[in-house]
């Protein structure tokens, strides 16, 4: 008996020390688990959303293992539950070039921070766009020649005849515009010494104007053929729509514009670093045109397309801000310089008017009055106001269609919709910022980029939930405007 007891004490001991050791091995294999975190941006410091980091590392047999995430909307990430070990990054983003790194993480690291800046690509045509890339380089004359004293009407008529007035009267036929007129009177009002600085505005801006609109069509019409063109016929319009666009880079790069807190000035605001934005659009979306997925593809081009145009509609609304202050800094003490602000801020304002006109006519006409009265009328905060309750309506109209698309279980009409949502929306936010405060500020983003993963999913509820945020805020801001 005593000797049973005494085996079955041991037993027990046994029994023990192997689950200590087994409890030890769990905890020890626990302790030495890391987690990495971090941010993944680009070379401005701006996050990258759906960034992909892959993760490889060698198992006991020397194959390799790889994990991939991705990060969040604001460029964040992380990666948990990782061993002791060498590991090989792998940064990867449409419009970024490819970025691979190696980390060793060692015994004792339990939470490890990385992260990674990644470079913009450059974005390369397959085609020969000769017709565009002349007209772009009559503009890029013309931004000389207008700069002479005195002006030679003659020279600008003469740079302008060709390519460049072709795809004006293009613009026109298209948009039933009359923009050739236009450049033609002012033309005439150079040759004539009739307000010359003036009218070498109107023919500037008018051109900008004209490939802006080059741009829409064509990045259009790339989204509505996404199913019945050749893939080299739509190759062609995308590669022709980014040839134009280097007409305007340089409207797209500016630092925004912002009224200041007593609702007085427009001071500098944040850079929005629209022209980097438009140019990984542009990859993004030539890449698109490759993907073997063409509905995937197709939803795609539909977001790059609204990317580049609402980028391009928000560095023109920046600009007739811009011009805006301009006038009120110049009025008293150099009363021509104020009245050229003036003229750029109309001639500006007229390839967006349309957004303000279609939700805001009454705001549309007192915009115009302001960029065409009195210099002493001139009102920061009314043009501001007015601008961004037009684009509040096209938020509103966004959030309308989303709700459809989700119900009709379309996704990509959900998802375009959303983002088309998120970037009328950045064109005043910071205006709202500075009306409402940061919380505002800050729920209202995220409830945007809610609304984008709610119709990836095209989850109903959240979705619903998201616009609802949205909508309240917009409401408010809206109380504010009045």
């Amino acid at each position: 008996m005593f000797l049973q007891n005494k085996l079955f004490v041991s037993f027990f001991i046994v029994i023990g020390l192997l689950a200590a050791t087994c409890l030890y091995d769990i905890q020890g294999s626990i302790s030495q688990a890391a987690s990495i975190t971090g941010i993944v941006s680009d070379e401005n410091g701006d996050p990258i959303e759906d960034a992909h980091i892959t993760i490889v590392t060698k198992d006991t047999n020397e194959n390799n293992m790889e994990e991939t995430v991705s990060t969040d909307s604001n460029g964040a990430y992380e990666i948990v539950n990782l061993r002791k070990g060498r590991y090989t990054f792998i940064v990867k983003s449409p419009g970024f070039e490819t970025m691979t790194e190696a980390l060793k993480i060692s015994k004792s690291s339990n939470e490890v921070e990385k992260d990674f800046t990644l470079i913009f690509s450059l974005y390369t045509k397959t085609n020969d766009t000769k017709a565009m890339d002349s007209a772009v380089t009559s503009f890029k004359e013309i931004g000389v020649l207008r700069r002479q004293v005195p002006i030679d009407g003659d020279s600008l008529a003469a740079v302008y005849r060709g390519e460049l007035q072709a795809l004006t009267k293009e613009v026109d036929a298209e948009n039933d515009l009359t923009l050739d007129s236009d450049i033609a009177g002012a033309l005439d009002d150079i040759k004539n010494n009739t307000a010359p600085d003036l009218a070498a505005q109107v023919i500037n801006k008018t051109l900008q104007r004209i490939f802006y609109l080059a741009i829409l069509k064509r990045t259009t019409d790339v989204l509505d053929d996404f199913h019945r063109k050749e893939r080299a016929d739509l190759m062609f319009l995308w590669d022709e729509a980014y040839a134009a666009y280097q007409a305007i880079v340089g409207t797209a790069d500016r630092e925004n514009k912002v009224l200041s807190k007593d609702h007085t000035a427009i001071e500098t605001g944040s850079n929005p670093n629209l022209e980097d934005q438009i140019l990984v659009a542009f990859i993004r979306g030539q890449k698109a045109l490759n993907m073997e997925n063409h509905d995937e593809g197709e939803i795609v081009i539909g977001m790059q397309r609204q990317v580049i145009s609402i980028s391009l509609t928000r560095a023109f609304y920046i600009a007739v801000i811009r011009e805006t202050g301009d006038v009120l800094n110049n009025r008293e003490s150099n009363l021509a310089r104020a009245l050229e602000n003036q003229k750029e801020g109309e001639m500006y304002y007229r390839a967006i008017e349309a957004f303000v006109l279609q939700d805001n006519p009454e705001g549309n006409k007192t915009v115009k009055s302001q960029l065409t009265g009195d210099l002493a009328d001139v009102d920061a905060n009314i043009v501001i106001r007015e601008l961004s309750k037009g684009f509040i309506g096209r938020v509103r109209s966004e959030l309308e269609s989303n709700e459809s698309a989700i119900n009709a279980d379309n996704r990509g009409r959900a998802i375009i919709t959303a983002e088309e949502a998120l970037h009328y929306s950045k064109i005043f936010m910071e205006d709202l910022k500075i009306r409402l405060g940061t919380k505002d500020n800050e729920e209202m983003e995220d409830a945007l980029h809610a609304l984008k993963d709610a119709s990836n999913m095209v989850d109903n509820a959240n979705a619903d939930a998201a616009r609802q945020t949205i909508s309240t805020i917009l409401d408010n801001y809206e109380s504010e405007l009045l």
